[in-house]
């Protein structure tokens, strides 16, 4: 039975979706692009490791600084991005949510944590 994921997947997604992170906050593709693309990564990847085995996991915890910038995006960002309509309204923004601007500018902020590149 193979191990999910495998080391060399782990890297070329976290590579893809590093880059897909420094885009998008760098203003070369659009935040809605961006999730066209990132397909919410930390959980299709499954990067909390709920689809691994033991191997998988030891993968997993071995790229776990990683993974943390990835799981700030989903929980932090993604979780709380709507539409641009909806962020004008003040219900949405009471309840804590904001649209693609302020979505691109945490995403400013998850790429001073990434090695090796500012937006």
């Amino acid at each position: 039975m193979n191990s999910y994921p495998t080391e060399i997947d782990l890297l070329a997604a976290l590579d893809r979706s590093d880059d897909l992170v420094r885009e998008c906050a760098a203003g070369h593709v659009s935040f809605a692009e961006f999730c066209a693309e990132y397909d919410n990564f930390y959980w299709s990847f499954a990067l909390d490791g709920h689809e691994s085995d033991q191997a998988g996991q030891a993968v997993l915890a071995r790229y776990a600084a990683r993974i943390a910038l990835h799981q700030t995006v989903a929980e932090t960002i993604l979780a709380k991005a709507c539409s641009d309509a909806d962020a004008a309204n003040e219900s949405y923004r009471a309840a804590g949510r904001f649209g693609s601007t302020e979505a691109v500018s945490r995403l400013k902020l998850v790429v001073a944590g990434l090695s090796g590149g500012e937006a």
